[in-house]
Parts: structure tokens; C-alpha cells; sequence
């Protein structure tokens, strides 16, 4: 796994990370329609260094190092203020 990622990218793996957390699939056509086209490089960048995994239909869910990462990184935040 890949620990050197962009803002960008840092970006996209906790929006992932929320989606799914609110119990939600999201797929690269998912994403794209919601933050732009310019999101697919970043998504295929992330699961070549192993922060995103793709299943059989094609939804996006964090791989298990990703997982621990963003709960490691919410909890030493801890709780955020609803927005």
C-alpha cells in the first residue's frame, strides 16, 4: 500500500469513507456525477496504491488499511460538529 497520497485524493477516500458510513455504495459513475469527471483519475489512482477496493458490482468501499487509517484519523480528531 501506497501511504503518499494528494490532498485531493485524501479528500475523496473520507468522502468515500462518509458514503459508506451512511450506508451507501457509490460507483466510479456515482462519484463522477457528484463531484465531476475530473474524479475518476483520482479514484483510479487510489485503488493502484490500495486505499479503495472495487467489488463485483462495481461499488467502491475502502480497502481494510484505509478503513483503520480514517478511524485512526477520526478519532484522534474527535467528534465533528454536524453539518
Amino acid at each position: 500500500m501506497d501511504f503518499n497520497i494528494t490532498a485531493g485524493e485524501e479528500a475523496v477516500v473520507f468522502h468515500v469513507a462518509s458514503l459508506v458510513q451512511d450506508g451507501l455504495s457509490p460507483t466510479d459513475d456515482d462519484l463522477a456525477k457528484e463531484l465531476g469527471e475530473e474524479v475518476r483519475p483520482m479514484l483510479q489512482s487510489l485503488l493502484g496504491k490500495g486505499w479503495l477496493v472495487v467489488d463485483e458490482d462495481r461499488e467502491l468501499a475502502l480497502s481494510p488499511i484505509a478503513r483503520h487509517v480514517v478511524s485512526s484519523r477520526r478519532d484522534a480528531e474527535g467528534p465533528q460538529a454536524s453539518q
